[in-house]
């Protein structure tokens, strides 16, 4: 069994106890912001009892917990990511972000993590480490830009979910 079958496992198990489902799903929603190079928003369909609302709530708050980390991390492993700059895409990638970045601040970190199936993880780094100097966003307005981005990511599944008539739960 592969790690990210265990960990669609370990959810399924505590489908009949809501608190656990939550308390677990926030869990790997920080990690996914940390160190899990995942789209958490496969979780999202796993336990219908939980109110989609909810989950998407602990989505967001999962995501902004994890941003603080990252936040305060991302300038003191700054050389070890800049190392893959010498990757083609991923120079091009922090380009583009720093691009962003520089434009937009918060607002463009809300768009890219508002994207569905995005991996949270490189962007945020990314964002961190050129945010170093505190001159683009704060903490304050980092975290709720990825609160506000998880909460939108998950309505944006359950909206595409609804008009293509897919059901969530079966």
């Amino acid at each position: 069994m592969g790690f990210w079958d265990q960990l669609i496992d370990l959810l399924s198990q505590h489908e009949a106890d809501p608190v656990v489902y939550l308390l677990l799903f926030f869990v790997f929603c920080i990690l996914a912001a940390i160190i899990l190079p995942i789209p958490i928003e496969i979780f999202l369909v796993i336990d219908p009892t939980v109110p989609f609302a909810l989950k998407a709530l602990v989505m967001g708050l999962g995501k902004g917990t994890g941003a603080v980390a990252v936040f305060y991390i991302g300038p003191a492993i700054e050389p070890a990511i800049r190392r893959f700059s010498s990757w083609r895409w991923f120079k091009w990638l922090l380009n583009m972000c720093e691009k962003l970045v520089r434009r937009f601040g918060s607002i463009g970190l809300y768009v890219i993590m508002s994207i569905p199936g995005m991996i949270d993880t490189i962007p945020l780094y990314l964002f961190s480490i050129l945010n170093k100097e505190g001159h683009f966003m704060t903490l304050r307005d980092f975290v709720i830009a990825n609160v506000l981005a998880g909460i939108n990511r998950a309505m944006l599944i359950y909206t595409l979910f609804f008009v293509f008539g897919i059901e969530m739960f079966g």
